[in-house]
């Protein structure tokens, strides 16, 4: 073998060696998309980030417990998105819709939680949910705002978030007789 030879295999074993650190280290950390960004802003600021996990440009919560006592806390509604790993539709919805920058504009007004139907099947069984996608909007005391099921469009998606606002704001207003 010449200089030039094994000087190349030296450096491919470096790269190799490299590469191998860089693997390891991402699988020791679980790394998320939720981590690559910067620290979360607007209702989930202060939120562990172990708790969140990105889904196109919307960052959630991954735990309704806790997603519901920081809505509660802010008073700011819920916008819960039940999915499941096996549903084409909702990996559309994250692929399309969720990054769209007006939805996540939008988002910033919610406390965004996600709910995987596969782990949290209770969760799913208390709001009734039988297909998926499906988005549950849902005030800060409990009470329902809006639905979408199935796969929404930006422009689907965005028409019922200001729904399920304008909902909000008169079940908020001390004004509104019928609550």
């Amino acid at each position: 073998m010449s200089n030039d030879q094994r000087s190349r295999v030296c450096e491919c074993g470096q790269w190799f060696a490299i590469f191998s650190l860089v693997v390891l280290a991402l699988a020791v950390s679980g790394c998320q998309r939720a981590e690559q960004g910067a620290a979360p802003s607007g209702a989930l600021a202060g939120v562990h980030s172990t708790r969140l996990i990105a889904r196109g440009e919307l960052l959630f919560i991954n735990d309704a417990e806790a997603g519901q006592r920081l809505a509660s806390e802010k008073d700011l509604p819920c916008l819960f998105f039940f999915t499941a790993d096996w549903c084409t539709y909702c990996h559309e919805m994250e692929d399309t819709a969720f990054l769209d920058p007006q939805v996540a504009q939008m988002s910033e007004n919610f406390v965004c939680v996600l709910v995987d139907a596969d782990r949290e099947k209770e969760v799913c069984g208390q709001f009734s949910i039988s297909g998926y996608p499906t988005i549950q909007f849902v005030s800060s005391r409990g009470r329902v705002l809006n639905r979408l099921v199935g796969r929404q469009s930006a422009t689907e998606l965005m028409a019922g978030m200001r729904a399920a606002l304008k909902r909000f704001a008169w079940l908020d207003d001390p004004t509104t007789k019928l609550r």
